[in-house]
């Protein structure tokens, strides 16, 4: 290694010398109680795979697209000052056509934002706002590739409305920050008619990185009723070990129409009041009553989460089949590594589309290897927030007209004794 080069050292590495042995020792327990449960499963996962139909990604595209692709990122960590909360976001989309980048001297392609509230109440808000406001900068960027490079595919970064969890927190909050004044549910409400909008374009998919779904579990419960049988793995997990490279998993395939893969991941999750309530029921009227009541849960929590204040019946319903109605595949683009999870915009072909996403795939990720730069363009380092805090302190500093004690003040760090 050359002298010039950096050598990070390892945070195991840093601790005194008893705790590293002592993290050894627990590392070498747990890979053994890891393969045990490795060689347990693998028989099941085998068997399971009878059940699941895979279908061949058609190979050949009928025409080279144009694809647009969007991905945000925000900052990890916020910046938790005496006076302040700081948070900071960015955004960024590219179109492909063909092989061709035809976006890089676009100007309006990247854009960034902030958020700056009073060091009060929960962080857990301020953390929801910012991905808020992250998400709705993604929405934006996407309508407006669409619209400016009439595009055959767009491709956005996760789902279309994943960005509902916890909104119910601070939908009837309004957040005061530095010359803004952001409404909870107005905010979640432009959220999710833009993601509509972007659902009903006929052109748009999105990707999911990080899902935690086991619809696949809840519909093996949902076979004999004991939690025994499940694999307590999520589907991803699953798939990986039964998929092959050029194959695709379809959860209608399996679940069929009635039902989707979301009230089967309830079942899964509610199971313990789901059997109290079946129990005493013929075997042939149980799962009728059991996903009729995941139903129910599935839609006071949407409805919850996402509809406006004093909505009527009709908006509720509106904003439940919305939600429901996503169709949800896997497609496995490499060999290397595990499915990745698609969520189809209504209107979308299917074929061309997953041929596209075979045709352009990143071995090494196995994901779209268009979504792949969009990403590395726009994420934001852990020290960000940081940092752009510290640069408000320093253009404060410079104003002769404020006290710099007080400045100074206002943008301690709140644990004065690590850093951020």
């Amino acid at each position: 290694m050359r002298m010039s080069e950096e050598f990070e050292e390892s945070a195991i590495s840093r601790l005194p010398p008893r705790l590293q042995e002592e993290f050894f020792e627990l590392a070498g327990r747990a890979a053994k109680r890891v393969a045990e449960e490795l060689r347990r499963e693998k028989e099941r996962i085998l068997e399971l795979r009878k059940y699941l139909r895979f279908r061949s990604i058609p190979k050949g595209l009928a025409k080279d697209l144009r694809v647009g692709v969007v991905d945000g990122s925000s900052s990890p960590r916020l910046s938790e000052r005496l006076g302040y909360r700081i948070g900071v976001y960015t955004g960024c989309y590219m179109v492909f056509d063909g092989g061709e980048i035809i976006s890089d001297d676009d100007e309006e392609s990247m854009a960034a934002g902030y958020i700056m509230t009073p060091q009060t109440g929960s962080s857990l808000y301020t953390r929801k706002l910012l991905s808020l406001m992250r998400t709705l900068l993604e929405r934006d960027l996407a309508l407006k590739c669409m619209e400016k490079y009439d595009v055959d595919l767009m491709i956005i970064d996760g789902s279309f409305y994943g960005f509902r969890a916890r909104c119910s927190e601070i939908k009837d909050k309004e957040f005061l920050g530095l010359g803004s004044r952001i409404v909870g549910w107005k905010l979640v409400r432009e959220i999710y008619e833009k993601s509509k909008k972007l659902l009903d374009s006929g052109k748009a998919i999105g990707v999911i990185k990080r899902i935690r779904t086991a619809a696949i579990d809840g519909w093996l419960l949902s076979r004999n009723w004991r939690m025994e049988e499940t694999l307590n793995k999520n589907d991803r997990s699953l798939l990986r070990s039964l998929m092959r490279c050029g194959e695709y998993f379809d959860y209608r395939d399996l679940l069929g129409d009635r039902w989707s893969y979301l009230h089967y991941n309830g079942l899964r999750g509610w199971f313990k009041e789901v059997k109290r309530m079946i129990k005493d029921l013929p075997e042939d009227r149980k799962l009728e009553k059991a996903l009729g009541h995941i139903d129910r849960k599935l839609r006071t929590q949407i409805i919850t989460d996402l509809a406006p204040k004093d909505s009527g019946s009709e908006m509720r319903e509106e904003i439940f089949r919305e939600v429901i109605g996503v169709r949800r595949i896997y497609v496995r683009l490499s060999p290397y590594a595990p499915p990745t999870c698609i969520e189809l915009g209504r209107g979308v072909d299917l074929e061309s589309t997953l041929a596209y996403l075979m045709e352009n795939a990143n071995l090494a990720t196995g994901l779209p290897f268009p979504l792949d730069l969009v990403d590395a363009n726009v994420s934001v380092d852990r020290r960000i927030a940081r940092e752009f805090a510290d640069e408000v302190e320093a253009r404060l500093l410079l104003d002769h007209e404020l006290n710099a004690e007080d400045v100074h003040g206002e943008f301690i760090s709140i644990n004065p004794q690590k850093e951020e």
